[in-house]
Formats: structure tokens, C-alpha cells, sequence
């Protein structure tokens, strides 16, 4: 059986206080929603859903972590009191992240402007370890990177032969709830440490 250790409703909750752009939010609860069904029908009729479960999941995490690198990038009253002391660091190391880009305005003048570059998962998680956004521990990061090569096996030819040949055997049920229990974690973390300071109406 697999298990989720948090309700629906309870992440959904924790997503509210921490997500930044509010479009990636909704895709990320339409995610969670299949993942739910998923995880619902598999241990009720066992179905075969460990691939798409384990690949949402990690999917879900990796949208939790773009979605903070542009609220550093971007945010000013919204970035988080914890960094502060780091604040500066952070914004220059985002600041190298970035490409220039052009646009047209309706009267033909072109306005060229800096946006924080497309993220690969990877690269992401090294610069998640270089400020230390996850905390000091180097086994979460260790273990992002592990998720990231997990999630490729989307790809079933598998060119870069990660884990085992056999796509039964690499989606285990182990396998499966600890990437689980790391997407909750996330949210677990984000709310503890990331809250965005809502103003009182």
C-alpha cells in the first residue's frame, strides 16, 4: 500500500501560504488531484500506477522549487525573513541566472529586459545547495538529484541508464512512497520556514 501522509485539503492549505505564482499553484493541485486518485485507485483495485504516481510527485516538488527560485528572484516585501541575512547573496547569485530578452510595443518600439532563465531540474537543485535553501544537510540534495534522474525514466528507452533496466523493478513500491513522503515533506518545509507575510484584512 501506498501512503500519503497528509490530506488533500492540509497540503492544499500549506500551498496557500507559500506559492508565489498563483497559475503554478493551480497546476499544482490539479497534480495533486490525479496523484490522490492514483494513489486511491492503486491500493483499491492495485493498479498498475507507480510510474505516473512516483514522476507527478517529483514533478510537484520540482514546480514547488521553481516557483520559490522566481519568488527570490522577484520578491521584495514577500522574501523570506529566515534569508534575509542572505539576501543579498541570493539576488546576486539570481541575478547570474538570468537571459535578456526583447519585446515590441504596439508602436513598433523595442524594450529589452532581464527574466530568470528556464530551470532544468538539476541545475536547480545545485544552486537549491549552494544557498542552502533546503537547510545544511547534504542529503536532501543528495537524494533531489536522485529524484531528478528517477523522474527522466519517463523516457522509456532509458539512454542514460539510470536505475535498473527492468521499469517494474525501478518503480518500486519503496521507491514510490519515498518520493511520496519527499513531496510532503516539502510542503511541510515551505510552510514552516517559506509563509508569505499576508496582510490582516
Amino acid at each position: 500500500m501506498l501512503k500519503i501522509s497528509r490530506t488533500q485539503q492540509d497540503l492544499k492549505n500549506d500551498l496557500d501560504l507559500f506559492i508565489w505564482d498563483f497559475k503554478i499553484g493551480d497546476n499544482i493541485l490539479y497534480n495533486l488531484n490525479i496523484i490522490f486518485a492514483l494513489v486511491d485507485d492503486y491500493n483499491n483495485e492495485k493498479k498498475l500506477y507507480k510510474k505516473p504516481i512516483s514522476i507527478m510527485a517529483v514533478s510537484v516538488v520540482e514546480a514547488i522549487m521553481v516557483d520559490f527560485i522566481y519568488r527570490l528572484y522577484s520578491g521584495t516585501n514577500h522574501f523570506p525573513v529566515i534569508l534575509r541575512p542572505k539576501e543579498d547573496e541570493i539576488k546576486s547569485k539570481l541575478k547570474g541566472e538570468t537571459i535578456r530578452k526583447k519585446i515590441t510595443d504596439p508602436e513598433g518600439k523595442e524594450h529589452e529586459f532581464s527574466v530568470l532563465k528556464n530551470f532544468n531540474f538539476t541545475p536547480m537543485i545545485e544552486v537549491y545547495e549552494e544557498l542552502e535553501l533546503l537547510g545544511s544537510n547534504e542529503g536532501i540534495y543528495k537524494f533531489l538529484i536522485e529524484m531528478a534522474y528517477f523522474r527522466n525514466r519517463v523516457h522509456i528507452n532509458n539512454y542514460f541508464g539510470n536505475f535498473e533496466k527492468d521499469e517494474i523493478v525501478t518503480f518500486s513500491s519503496e521507491r514510490v512512497q519515498k518520493t511520496l513522503d519527499v513531496m510532503v515533506w516539502f510542503f511541510d518545509y515551505f510552510k514552516k520556514y517559506y509563509s508569505r507575510p499576508w496582510k490582516k484584512v
